[in-house]
């Protein structure tokens, strides 16, 4: 597993790019440089982003590529489609499910498994990793879920909320 507490002790601003890098897929090449995908990204857009110090960020590159495994992990780090925030423009239904434990085991199954036995086809799914805060679960279905389904999935043990995106 990756523990960045570690590879950035009493450095949480760093840590902080670290995150914001591994959730948005943004590379880190040997040279400190940021890419998404093949687009070069600035240190200067990141911290905006952030509301940080460019420093900041450019500390942090320099951390992840002294850092082995860090930088073998940022390294290979790339982006995929989103399809929950053009959902609704697509016609199909998207839903966010907020969880107890993201580490919970079965949390994904239940949710398909309710999702799949109302004949309703599952176009994406979207799982942070258990090691972010408030981890998120997006599930992009071929039409909208209906009410009763979401009423279904609220009934799971790990389940605490689920919004309905489009």
């Amino acid at each position: 597993m990756l523990d960045l507490e570690s590879a950035f002790p009493r450095k949480k601003s760093q840590k902080q790019v670290a995150e914001f890098l591994l959730r948005k897929g943004i590379r880190v090449s040997e040279d400190r440089r940021f890419f998404f995908g093949d687009i070069e990204v600035s240190s200067a857009a990141i911290a905006r982003s952030l509301d940080l110090d460019r420093r900041v960020v450019t500390e942090a590159a320099g951390t992840i590529v002294k850092t082995p495994k860090l930088s073998k992990v940022f390294a290979k780090l790339g982006t995929i489609l989103l399809l929950r925030d053009v959902a609704s423009e697509m016609g199909f239904g998207a839903i966010e499910i907020m969880v107890e434990d993201a580490a919970s085991r079965g949390i994904i199954a239940g949710v398909t498994r309710i999702i799949a036995d109302a004949g309703i086809s599952i176009r994406q799914i979207t799982a942070d990793d258990p090691m972010f805060k408030n981890a998120e679960m997006t599930v992009v279905t071929e039409k909208p879920v209906p009410g009763e389904l979401i009423e279904k999935i609220m009934k799971l043990p790990e389940v605490k909320k689920v919004i309905v995106l489009s």
